[in-house]
């Protein structure tokens, strides 16, 4: 050092530090590993390094403030990104940062930093790696790098690195960082260029000149000089462990392939780029085994590649033209058609390209089963376009999966090439060249509508590094991604839509329910789901797609925006099913058209709820969406829910079986099974408080004080297709592939032995080959039965606590999920309701607890089992010990269960990590004095016990235990269980007065908002639809019941029915009623009412119809009353001012009503009808503008009746009034005495006593009860013909 140091005695203090520095450096990193090689000393190596340093910095001056990094230094403690250059001003960092921060948003410049690095340029044969890649080498380490423009002439010479940047990578297991070298690396100690004995450049052929070598037959031995423009650069490939690319030479139309295999050439990858002359030396023509029928030019030991510099300026001065007129004009992209057909192998640019609609359609719709978004509409198919473009990456879209996005309007897929380490410098900022890429325009929906995809003959080169800060992972050729890309052959339309949904995916289920690793086979899966039957696809060829022409790949077809099916989440469905909700409300359309005669306190509860219902199924307008969730068990709401991480939506759940037999309930297996919905009904229920006072202001918001949608979907247990089943399902579906197998083996035995009896006596001979190949598949079928029949006998086998099997893989696993429990086999035979009771277990304190209690018959004894049975087959010891009733207590979270279990099903309690068969024994009361005990032992259900579906009930089954509406109507029960069809829901008005007690733990644990809601539901008949029966519901003390909407078949159970006064039957729920939604079937269309005759109707009453047509004759007008009405409190109102003085109203609002009572006979018998508002005009047979004439003249009186007495119509105020006589004369008129039809309904009204008479005939008088007549009300007058 000293010598070193001697020479510079005039240096500054700091300036000798820094020399000093220098000296250590090359003494201890670089001097060790360059001095052998290069026999130079120290000296003058930290001679040569200063003289480098100060010919980059471009002045004698020393850059003091720069300091010499190691590489391993540079590793391990360079934590962050960072650039570092001996050339750039301070200007010039902050003008470029400013440049590229502006380029690309939401993005900052890598910080600067003062570090001088020197090393060596190797790629890695020193280590015995021949991968290709470059890296930068010293004595402490070495670390990968990559370069804008190399030369093969730079490898092996230490280099100092005037400008560079490192990006770190924290990955635990993966290297610290890399370099990117932006500016070309200065040689310390230039070597003159030694020149090879062995080659001979003066006999350097072309490519046209070599393109009729390989065509023809030559020697072994022959060594060609090939010299050459590149026109196609393949990627590196790594088969079985070597390395090797392509590229190929081009001349005019002449092409020739060159095959780079060899170690000792592999670098050259990085030294090659499209459009660069190049000269390649000792090279063999050979044939590829995987390319029959065509010569290549392989690389040999001795080759070696030659730049041609004068070439290359000219081609790069004439690429950089037009690669800046492409860029340039890039935005003005045509979307014209194109009638001549282009040669689709010319590379052209972005600008070139002109969308082609109708290139090689297909008009093939997707199969039957393919999903909803590919069943309805056909795939189009295109081929694509072969382009060069330039431009600037702007952001990393799936880095994992090779997607980008450039000048933020075209996506760059680079999957269906092997990803590089490090992402080769492709980070948000970097500027690329792209060479002999597909243009794809529209692959799919989900990504920008130009994608410009690179197959094995596409070549990618960062021209320009990016200068801002970005996350850069490690790419994994193993990704899960590209594996299953390779292993399906995927289309690029279907790759990218598996990137999207493998994204949507692990934001919404990783890492709750699919851990990291699992979401691309559940996304796999749902892509096999959507596509449907998977066709036959053409085995890649890499050496086809690399070097055959014309050019041939998996890109060079496409389909057009297919699949297009978008997978929401939890939280994007119930947000856009609120939006829609309100968007699609039309307060006009909720209320009928008697509207404008109904009162405030008519109107308003007409509103209070409403509901909007969708249909999401293939052929939809929302076909091209899918649901993926969780099946769960709400405890708060005993419900099903679909869950994911964004949020939960409830289910109502149907199942049905292949005969299309419904269940009343769903399967326990469900729980935990990751699925997916294609069809189902999106329900949104509103629930709103207004105060309208009348229908004229239905259009003033201001009205509504409060609204709340509740939304669900509903959906049938057969439209869900599962995605990842629990354990419990696993079993049931390993059952059913059993079942199927062991049937199609026994059909197929049977059809075999029924053609062998038809061919007896036949045929005479039977060649040897084909009974050889009969007595095979006997064998074979032979050897599967038996296998099947060992694996029955071993499920079947009793499992004691030794775990004997006769399958040895089936006692591992026992062994390895060994868990003692106890079970206990019950059938359900009645449940009631979920509400809350006043209960106290344990040493809790008593409260209101969400509770139901089932009642069940218990099939045997408890059992103790070595390890979870689950959902298995029933073995005979669970069923011995004879069968005993027991009640079932669900409290709290237990009531999730509550969903799950119908009366006639069968099913298994378990309770793990216990041998104590006690704690499923049940407790009794005990019984003192002789008392006889009536009630059965009850058992409280824990939370963490389980309960597994063994056997289900047929709906069809359980509802011939129950009534129908008719049976209802006609029974004498108080209790009744039955089941119909809802045609009507009315929301009740709430009870005036204390709000009950339990209301606050509803709103607490169900966060319901309507409050002490009531309902009353309209049920017909399933089989005689004529027959209705009203049902009110207290939902006050219970949660909230979904999809108790018109259509629906519910089964009700222990409701109270009751006889109203006027003899109207009705039933009211209690405390222990179920309900239960077993099917979502449309109404069925409700047949005419009969024509019914009075004299027949009025003795029978109710136990006829009571919705009938009569065809009579009206007799007389009884009594006619016309009045407006106070909207608020009903009082008569006077020129809209309200008549009430006690307390005042001062409502300005008001509604006009009228009701008629008549007379009418048909013959048979007579009858009161009674009209309201509606139906008054039609019966007065007044014209539109007559009524509002009429109605303006009482609008003064405010209150108008004139009444029938004795053949004459009076009136006993103001008789002389023309408006009083006007209708009095009306009314006795044959304008109105006419013959009608009308559909009437008995009047709800108390009956009246029978009336005693005077009847007089002749000079006697006879005293007559008289029965209290027929009273109907009409709803509707039809036109008599």
């Amino acid at each position: 050092m000293e010598e070193f140091t001697e020479r510079y005695k005039d240096c500054s203090r700091v300036e000798w530090a820094w020399l000093q520095d220098l000296y250590s450096a090359v003494r201890d990193r670089l001097h060790p590993a360059v001095g052998a090689s290069l026999r130079v000393p120290v000296e003058q190596l930290a001679e040569a390094v200063l003289r480098s340093v100060r010919r980059t910095v471009g002045s004698q001056s020393l850059p003091v403030s720069y300091t010499f990094v190691s590489v391993s230094e540079l590793l391990s403690r360079q934590r962050t990104s960072c650039c570092s250059s001996l050339t750039w001003s301070t200007g010039q960092y902050r003008e470029r940062a400013e440049e590229a921060e502006q380029a690309v948003p939401n993005h900052k410049a890598l910080p600067r930093t003062n570090l001088l690095l020197i090393g060596l340029l190797c790629d890695g044969r020193a280590s015995g790696q021949c991968d290709g890649f470059w890296r930068v080498r010293d004595v402490t380490g070495s670390v990968h790098c990559e370069v804008l423009k190399s030369s093969p002439l730079w490898l092996g010479k230490l280099m100092l690195f005037p400008t560079w940047n490192y990006i770190s990578q924290d990955a635990p297991g993966q290297e610290s960082g890399y370099l990117e070298l932006i500016e070309s690396p200065i040689c310390v100690i230039p070597e003159p260029t030694a020149s090879d004995p062995t080659e001979t450049l003066s006999e350097v052929i072309g490519v046209r000149k070599a393109a009729r070598l390989l065509r023809q037959k030559v020697s072994a031995g022959v060594r060609v000089c090939v010299s050459g423009e590149v026109g196609v650069v393949c990627p590196l490939l790594v088969i079985a462990g070597k390395s090797f690319f392509c590229l190929i030479l081009a001349e005019g139309d002449s092409t020739v392939p060159i095959l780079v295999t060899d170690p000792e050439c592999v670098y050259w990858r990085q030294c090659v780029c499209v459009g660069q002359s190049v000269c390649v030396s000792a090279l063999r023509v050979c044939s590829v085994r995987g390319w029959a029928g065509h010569r290549v030019l392989s690389v040999t030991s001795h080759s070696r590649l030659h730049p041609n510099p004068h070439a290359q300026e000219d081609s790069e001065n004439t690429h950089s033209q037009s690669d800046s007129r492409t860029h340039s004009q890039s935005d003005s992209q045509s979307d014209t058609h194109t009638h001549s057909e282009p040669d689709p192998h010319r590379p052209q640019s972005l600008t070139d390209t002109r969308l082609q609609e109708d290139t090689h359609s297909e008009g093939d719709p997707a199969q039957g089963g393919a999903g909803p978004a590919d069943s309805v509409y056909p795939v189009r198919r295109k081929l694509s376009r072969i382009i060069s473009y330039r431009g600037r990456i702007s952001s990393v879209l799936n880095a994992e999966a090779g997607l980008y996005e450039i000048d933020r309007k075209v996506g760059l897929c680079l999957a269906y090439q092997p990803l590089r380490k490090w992402c080769s410098g492709l980070r948000p900022g970097a500027e690329i060249e792209l060479q002999n890429v597909h243009f794809l325009f529209r692959p799919s929906p989900f990504f920008p509508d130009v994608v410009l995809c690179v197959c094995l003959r596409s070549s990618v080169c960062v021209m320009a590094f990016s200068p801002l800060r970005s996350k850069v992972a490690t790419l994994r050729s193993d990704g899960p991604l590209l594996c299953y890309l390779l292993e399906r052959n995927l289309g690029v339309s279907e790759f990218l839509w598996l990137c999207y949904c493998h994204a949507a995916l692990t934001e919404r289920l990783c890492p709750r329910w699919v851990c990291e690793g699992r979401v691309c086979v559940v996304a796999g899966r749902l892509l096999q789901f959507v596509l449907g039957e998977e066709k036959k696809r053409k085995k890649r060829d890499i050496y086809r797609e690399m070097l055959q022409d014309p050019h041939s790949c998996p890109l060079t077809e496409y389909c057009v925006g297919s699949p297009s099916v978008c997978v929401w989440s939890v939280r994007e469905l119930c947000d856009w099913m609120e939006k829609e909700s309100w968007e699609s409300l039309s307060l006009s359309s909720l209320v009928p058209p008697s509207a404008p005669y109904l009162t405030q306190a008519q109107l308003n509860p007409l509103l209070s709820w409403s509901t909007h219902t969708l249909l999401m199924h293939s052929g939809s307008a929302h076909t091209d969406r899918l649901l993926v969730g969780v099946l769960e068990f709400s405890s708060s709401r005993a419900s099903v829910r679909l869950v994911d991480q964004s949020a939960a939506v409830e289910c109502v759940c149907v199942e049905n079986n292949q005969s299309e037999d419904q269940y009343t309930a769903i399967n326990t297996a469900w729980t935990g099974c990751l699925v997916c919905i294609r069809r189902c009904t999106l329900v949104m229920e509103r629930f709103l408080k207004t105060d309208f006072p009348s229908w004229k202001h239905l259009d003033q918001h201001r009205h509504i004080s409060h609204r709340h949608c509740r939304v669900y979907i509903q959906v049938c247990m057969e439209d869900l297709h599962i995605l990842s089943p629990s354990a419990s399902m696993s079993t049931i579906l390993s059952e059913r592939r059993r079942e199927g197998g062991r049937t199609a083996g026994v059909k197929e035995g049977q059809q075999r032995d029924g053609r062998r009896e038809e061919e007896e006596g036949v045929k005479e001979g039977i060649q040897m080959d084909e009974c050889s190949g009969q007595s095979a598949q006997t064998g074979r079928m032979k050897r599967k039965r038996e296998t099947e029949e060992r694996r029955e006998r071993c499920i079947k086998k009793p499992r004691d606590h030794s775990n004997h099997c006769d399958d040895p893989s089936a006692v591992g696993s026992a062994s390895a999920s060994s868990d003692p429990c106890v079970s206990l086999l019950f059938r359900v035979d009645s449940k009631q309701g979920v509400a809350f009771r006043n209960l106290q277990t344990s040493n809790e304190t008593r409260g209101l607890r969400l509770s139901f209690v089932t009642t069940v018959t218990c099939l045997g004894d408890v059992q103790r089992w070595d390890r979870d049975p689950k959902n298995g087959r029933v073995e005979e010891r669970e069923r011995a010990g004879g069968e005993k009733k027991m009640e079932l207590q669900f409290v709290d979270s237990s009531v999730r269960w509550f969903p799950l279990l119908q009366p006639g099903s069968e099913y298994r309690l378990i309770t793990l990590h216990t041998q104590d068969v006690s704690v499923l024994c049940g407790s009794s009361v005990p019984v003192r004095g002789g008392v006889t005990l009536l009630s059965s032992p009850a058992l409280l259900i824990q939370p963490q016990w389980r309960i597994h579906t063994l056997t289900q009930s047929l709906l069809c089954a359980q509802i011939q235990t129950l009534m129908t509406v008719s049976e209802v109507l006609h029974c004498s029960s108080d209790v009744v269980s039955f089941y119909g069809i809802i045609s009507q829901r009315i929301t009740l008005q709430e009870e005036r007065g204390q709000t009950s007690a339990v209301q606050s733990l509803i709103n607490a644990k169900d966060g319901v908002v309507e409050r002490d809601l009531r309902v009353r539901l309209t049920l017909q008949d399933s089989e005689a639809p004529d027959q209705s029966l009203q049902v009110y519901l207290d939902l006050s003390h219970t949660p909230y019941i979904p999809g108790l909407l018109a259509g629906a078949t519910v089964l009700l159970h222990h409701f109270q029915r009751k006889v109203s006064v006027v003899r109207n039957v009705y039933c009211c729920s209690l405390p222990i009623s179920c309900v239960t939604v077993t099917g979502f079937g449309s109404l069925k269309p409700r047949p005419p009412p009969p024509m019914m005759h009075l004299g027949r109707w009025a003795p029978a009453r109710a136990e006829q119809s009571i919705v009938g047509r009569v065809r009579a004759h009206v007799v007389c007008v009884l009594s006619l009353q016309l009045k407006w009405v106070c909207s608020l409190c009903g009082s008569v109102s006077k020129q809209a001012v309200c008549t009430r003085s006690c307390p005042p109203c001062d409502s300005t609002t008001a509604v006009f009503q009228a009701e008629a009572k008549v007379a009418v006979e048909d013959g048979t018998g007579e009858a009161q009808v009674w009209f309201s508002t509606e139906t008054v005009a039609e019966l007065l047979s007044l014209a539109v503008t007559e009524w509002e004439g009429i109605q303006r003249h009482v609008r003064v009186k405010g209150h108008l009746r004139v009444y029938a007495r004795g053949r004459n119509m009076v009136c006993d105020v103001d008789p002389d009034d023309p408006l009083v006589r006007y209708l009095c004369a009306l009314c006795s008129s044959s304008t109105v005495c006419r013959q009608l039809c009308l559909t009437c309904s008995l009047r709800s009204h108390r009956p009246e006593k029978a009336q005693l008479r005077k009847v007089s005939r002749g000079e006697r008088e006879f005293l007559t009860k008289f029965p209290q007549s027929l009273q109907l009300h009409c709803t509707h007058i039809h036109t008599s013909h």
